[in-house]
C-alpha cells in the first residue's frame, strides 16, 4: 500500500521543461540526466513492491530536517516489525570499490552511497527517538539497475546488487507483515513535517527571452520541432512520436506555467510561446476549452 506516492521532484520538472529551451552547461546536463535516471530507478523499485510486497505500507519521497539537517528518504517501507529504509540508486556500468572509496572503472571517484545510506540512517533514528518513537530501522541500498557491476564489493547484508533483489523481496515476504494501524501517528506526523524541495536547489538562471520557442518532442529529450502530420498530430521528426494538438498545446501550457510562474497565461503569450506551430484560432479553442478566463478582451488570462 502507498500512503505517500512519487512524484517527479520540481527540480526535475523544470529541468525536463528548460532542457530542450536553453544550451545547458555540461555540469547542468549530468546533473539533469542524474535527476531522471534516479527518479526512473525510484519508479521501477515501487512498482517491484507493489507487486510482491502489498502487505507493507509505502512513504516515498520523504524529506525530513533533524537537527537542521535536511535527509532524502527514497522510500520508507511500514512493516509490523518495524521500518525499512531503502535508498535506491539506478547507477549503470562497472564500479570499482576500493577501501571506502567508490569509483568508475576509469577512475572517476563518485560519492560513497553507502556513507549517504548510513547517514540518512542516523537522522532518521535520531528523528524518531526525538519525538518518543522507538522503532527498529533496518536500512537498504538497492542497486536497481540489471546492467550494474560492483567489483570487489564488501560483503554487507545491507548492500543489495541486481542479482541478489529476486531473493530479497523473497526475503521480505517472508519477513514483513502488515503494519494495521501501528504507525498511523507516526505517519501523520512524518508526512506533516516532509519538505516539498530543498530550499538551495541547483536550477540554472534564465530569462524568458533566452528560452527557444516552439513545440517540443516529450519522449526524445532533443531539440525538436515537431510538424503537422496528414492526420492531424504533431509529428515529431526525429523519433516520429505523435501527439495530438490539444495535448501538446496543454503540455506547453503547462511547461510555461512551470518556468514562468510570474507571466499570466494569456492566448497571444502561449502562441509566441508556441511559436506558432498551432494556428492561433486552434490555440484560442483550446484554451477556452480547458482552462478558465479570468477576464474579456486583451486582458484575458487563463487559469486551471
Amino acid at each position: 500500500m502507498i500512503l505517500k506516492p512519487r512524484s517527479e521532484s520540481p527540480e526535475l520538472l523544470i529541468l525536463r521543461a528548460l532542457s530542450p529551451r536553453k544550451n545547458l552547461t555540461e555540469k547542468e546536463k549530468q546533473y539533469y540526466v542524474g535527476l531522471e535516471k534516479g527518479y526512473e530507478g525510484e519508479v521501477k523499485f515501487d512498482k517491484l513492491m507493489e507487486t510482491h510486497l502489498k502487505d507493507i505500507s509505502f512513504l516515498n519521497d520523504l524529506l525530513l530536517e533533524q537537527n537542521n539537517s535536511l535527509f532524502q528518504i527514497d522510500s520508507l517501507g511500514c512493516s509490523k516489525d518495524g521500518l525499512y529504509l531503502f535508498d535506491i540508486k539506478n547507477f549503470e556500468g562497472d564500479f570499482i570499490v576500493d577501501g571506502e572509496t567508490w569509483k568508475t572503472t576509469n577512475g572517476t571517484e563518485i560519492k560513497n552511497p553507502y556513507h549517504q545510506l548510513t547517514r540518512c540512517d542516523t537522522l532518521l533514528r535520531r528523528y524518531l527517538l526525538e519525538r518518543k518513537y522507538n522503532i527498529p530501522i533496518k536500512p537498504y541500498l538497492i542497486f536497481i539497475n540489471p546492467h550494474f557491476t560492483l567489483y570487489n564489493a564488501p560483503q554487507n547484508p545491507a548492500i543489495i546488487l541486481p542479482t541478489q533483489l529476486e531473493k530479497f523481496i523473497e526475503k521480505l515476504q517472508m519477513d514483513t507483515s502488515n503494519p494495521g494501524t501501528k504507525y498511523t501517528k507516526l505517519v501523520e506526523h512524518i508526512l506533516s513535517d516532509t519538505r516539498p524541495s530543498y530550499p538551495n536547489s541547483n536550477l540554472p538562471k534564465y530569462e524568458y527571452s533566452e528560452l527557444r520557442k516552439g513545440i517540443f518532442c516529450c519522449k526524445c529529450g532533443t531539440s525538436i520541432y515537431p510538424v503537422l502530420n496528414k492526420y492531424g498530430k504533431l509529428a515529431c521528426n526525429s523519433c516520429s512520436y505523435t501527439e495530438s494538438v490539444e495535448v501538446a498545446v496543454l503540455r506547453s501550457v503547462k511547461e510555461f506555467k512551470l518556468l514562468l510562474p510570474e507571466r499570466k497565461v494569456t492566448s497571444s503569450g502561449i502562441y509566441e510561446w508556441c511559436n506558432g506551430v498551432i494556428t492561433y484560432r486552434t490555440l484560442l479553442r483550446i484554451l477556452k476549452k480547458n482552462l478558465t478566463s479570468s477576464a474579456q478582451g486583451k486582458a484575458t488570462h487563463y487559469e486551471n
